[in-house]
């Protein structure tokens, strides 16, 4: 089974490894730094335990700085108490995981070697599936596009999945 969590990836490889400066006390143009010790990855959690269904994710910016996203622009007052950016849009993370389920089951545990990779990107608030270019896209998937109206979108595939040598 081909799932890749597009996107999403370096984003929780730079959260676990606890990418991001320190914040020197009285140097934030922004919002409150992050506590003493606190990781980007510690922000993101707590930012999910406490928005509840309006969380749509976490990464970490160019510049360093923790973004979250919600789906209520009454949650950015809390993001910004915990240190980091608000960024409000339009699918909840539980949302787009329910449509990332969706696109898995119609394209099954062997999809069509035309879709390369399909999961939630965070940063662009949908489910992106990856086709390779010229290949029709499957009926079934094209279905779940057109009713998911924004929150599953396709882009075109780079080239054919290439597995990794074995170690």
């Amino acid at each position: 089974m081909r799932w890749v969590i597009v996107g999403l990836l370096a984003g929780v490889a730079m959260l676990a490894a606890g990418c991001g400066g320190s914040i020197e006390p009285g140097a934030s143009a922004g919002p409150e730094p992050v506590a003493a010790g606190d990781q980007p990855a510690d922000v993101v959690a707590a930012a999910e335990q406490r928005l509840g269904v309006s969380f749509a994710g976490g990464f970490i910016d160019q510049a360093g700085g923790v973004v979250v996203l919600t789906t209520d622009p009454a949650d950015s007052g809390e993001v910004q108490a915990l240190g980091a950016q608000p960024r409000v849009v339009e699918h909840s993370m539980a949302e787009l995981e329910d449509w990332k389920e969706r696109v898995g089951t119609v394209l099954g545990p062997q999809p069509p070697p035309a879709v390369t990779t399909w999961g939630v990107d965070v940063q662009r608030n949908a489910v992106v599936a990856s086709v390779l270019p010229g290949e029709p896209v499957p009926a079934e998937l094209q279905q779940v596009v057109d009713e998911a109206a924004g929150a599953v979108v396709l882009t075109e595939a780079r080239g054919p999945v290439v597995p990794l040598p074995a170690p």
